[in-house]
């Protein structure tokens, strides 16, 4: 732990790490940076449809259920109550670093956390087909989450005990088996002959889900999984004052279920309200917060409103495609130009291509466009006294952009909107986002330039070698947003990161 690190962390024993965005904003490298302070590291929200990707080394790793800090091997690590846990991701990412000789056996799996089944992903997949999509991942996030709230869900700790599994199994099956006999059988059967599910080895003809089949699979699961099952909850509250503790967000406030841009949002409330519950603490036991801003652009994958995406309608629509792959293999866009004074979509394409901005998930294009500071004035507003600092990252995909523009504000151009006793009018202006869709869509960005700085800052080890033109953008951030930058991120490795 380097020196800078102890001073900023110097009376700080539980650190939460979340994204004020719509996600893949660099949470896995500042999980992997904090692991060297942290003694145990936890996740306690989301599921498989979060992807952290962490550079060590010149190596790439992408978990999508490990906690970041598992290439610490000896720091714990933990997966709590609030995550849907897909058995079979977390035995392939434990499979993986086998194979690059790290050993898991510092990995802890609540007993209570919810269980991802066949199911889940069917009707995950099943529903987000057409008109009115989200745009999901397609893991099964929502459906886990929906039957744990209806309070029929499984838990990890049932693939240890079968008579219990199959009992709640089949109870759970019950509902899905009545809704998915209004899709073609042959629908069905064409979305369970994937290798996420067994290659179509869960399918019947006749009850659409094999029990037996399922039964069977999951208990081996479960003992595959036995050693690593325990008492998170117990465990962390034990370490509480004592060890420290890192907690680690998934996805990002802007897709939260109770404070993002719904109804295209994910299943759980991915807010500082929410992590710590997720492993059995409350808010209060949290001491400091970093919440990441990717700057000076941000993206989104998925549908929903972007009122400062680059190419607008246009690169929405193209995102939205699947098997895009002309701008990773550099065919149709061979070269990369900053130039944001040229064509807004192409602008867009060659920020992604800078900044690799492909889901770590599904691979899908992530949609981009310019940081926007009502967006993160509501972030930070959520997170209450937690909102004091940000860590801004990526910022170094823009060394080679002459113009910067920040969101500061919006236009409203939508109809009358009531909202209790006032009404929102078209022309009226809004400094702090209103996360509603309905309005959001009607949300035209006021923007303030900045030029850029116009040189290399992935070799930058100090906050006062930055670019003076850079370190401005910064204080007005900081004004703008009355917060403060706690951590600057100069490139993807671990030892690229600045603590101011």
């Amino acid at each position: 732990m380097n020196e800078s690190m102890q001073k900023a962390l110097k009376d700080v024993m539980t650190l939460g790490v979340i994204c004020t965005q719509w996600g893949d904003t660099g949470k896995g490298k500042l999980i992997d940076y904090f692991s060297q302070w942290a003694d145990i590291v936890a996740r306690g929200t989301g599921g498989a449809n979060a992807g952290h990707t962490i550079c060590v080394n010149g190596e790439t790793y992408i978990f999508h259920l490990l906690p970041s800090g598992i290439l610490h091997t000896e720091k714990i690590n933990i997966i709590g109550n609030g995550v849907v846990l897909d058995p079979h991701i977390v035995l392939e990412e434990v499979g993986i670093l086998a194979k690059a000789d790290y050993t898991c056996d510092n990995l802890k799996i609540a007993y209570n956390a919810k269980l991802v089944l066949p199911q889940h992903l069917v009707m995950d997949r099943a529903k987000d087909i057409g008109k009115g999509r989200i745009g999901t991942t397609g893991r099964g996030i929502g459906p886990a989450y929906t039957d744990h709230c209806a309070r029929f869900g499984l838990i990890v700790n049932d693939m240890l005990n079968p008579e219990i599994f199959k009992a709640k199994l089949k109870r759970n099956l019950k509902d899905k088996v009545k809704l998915l006999r209004e899709f073609p059988i042959e629908k069905i059967k064409e979305i369970m002959d994937h290798d996420h599910l067994e290659n179509g080895k869960f399918f019947d003809e006749k009850e659409i889900f094999n029990v037996e089949a399922i039964t069977e699979h999951y208990l081996k699961l479960g003992q595959e999984l036995k050693r690593f099952i325990t008492d998170t909850d117990k465990l962390l509250r034990e370490a509480l004052c004592k060890k420290h503790i890192l907690l680690e967000g998934a996805q990002g406030t802007l897709l939260s279920i109770d404070y993002g841009s719904y109804p295209y949002v994910t299943s759980s409330d991915s807010t500082i309200q929410n992590l710590p519950k997720g492993v059995g603490l409350s808010t209060a036991d949290v001491d400091l917060v970093y919440n990441i801003v990717k700057a000076l652009y941000m993206t989104r994958v998925g549908e929903g409103p972007f009122p400062t995406e680059f190419g607008g309608t246009k690169s929405a629509e193209y995102c939205g495609q699947s098997g895009i792959t002309a701008e990773t293999e550099k065919k149709e866009y061979p070269e990369v130009t900053l130039d944001p004074d040229g064509d807004e979509f192409m602008f867009g394409v060659n920020v992604r291509r800078a900044g690799s901005e492909y889901g770590a998930t599904t691979g899908r294009p992530r949609r981009n466009g310019w940081l926007d500071l009502p967006l993160l004035r509501h972030s930070l507003q959520v997170a209450g006294k937690h909102g004091q600092t940000i860590a801004l990252t990526k910022i170094d995909v823009l060394d080679k952009c002459p113009t910067i523009k920040v969101c500061t504000s919006y236009k409203y151009t939508g109809p009358d909107y009531n909202m209790g006793g006032t009404t929102l009018k078209k022309g009226d202006t809004l400094e702090t986002a209103i996360l509603l869709s309905e309005i959001l869509e009607h949300s035209e960005p006021i923007y303030q330039e900045f030029p850029g700085w116009m040189t290399d800052i992935t070799k930058v080890k100090e906050f006062n070698e930055l670019p003076d033109k850079l370190k401005t953008i910064i204080k007005f951030i900081e004004k703008e947003a009355k917060t403060s930058v706690g951590m600057v991120s100069v490139g993807p490795d671990r030892e690229q990161t600045i603590l101011t």
